[in-house]
């Protein structure tokens, strides 16, 4: 039986990442897979560049959410942590959106704090996506960078909440 996967995103415009897994994956990595797409824009770029770049990000995105039979994407939700990233992780995120729905596909947005959260329990005020990445790689997760582990950690949220296997701390938050 194929039930649909799900897929999370921490989307930027240099470096969106993409983590998907089935719904009846039960903890096997081999059966997910992960994306990173963007491009670095020198700071005089063209609005074109900048529109033509959010365009590939969309495409690659959909392209990979069909080749995994992806149903739900959770997306995180806006968290900027430099205000002069503030448009352009807009801009990203608005063309993505648009594109999966075009797509027929369902979207969803979660929090960071709500998905760390789930999988950590206390969230460390610093470090918190290293602490994210540390918690998946002592799982045996195949990510290679923070952005990847941000990915899953919202996969693993929308995991959660379809009943599915997910990984979650029972530690008390202080």
């Amino acid at each position: 039986m194929n039930a649909g996967a799900i897929m999370g995103l921490d989307l930027s415009p240099t470096a969106s990442a993409a983590f998907s897994a089935p719904l009846d994956w039960d903890g096997d990595w081999r059966r997910t897979a992960r994306l990173t797409v963007g491009e670095s824009l020198p700071r005089d770029a063209s609005d074109t560049a900048r529109a033509r770049r959010c365009e590939t990000i969309a495409t690659r995105l959909v392209a990979f959410a069909k080749q995994h039979n992806v149903t739900q994407i959770w997306i995180e939700g806006y968290a900027f942590s430099r205000a002069d990233q503030a448009h352009s992780i807009a801009e990203v995120s608005g063309v993505v959106r648009l594109e999966l729905v075009r797509a027929g596909l369902e979207i969803r947005s979660v929090p960071a704090s709500s998905v760390r959260k789930l999988l950590l329990g206390k969230v460390p005020r610093s470090q918190a996506k290293a602490a994210v990445y540390a918690a998946f790689k002592a799982a045996g997760a195949p990510i290679e960078t923070f952005d990847e582990g941000d990915a899953l950690a919202v996969a693993n949220y929308g995991l959660s909440e379809n009943g599915a296997f997910c990984f979650a701390s029972f530690q008390e938050a202080a």
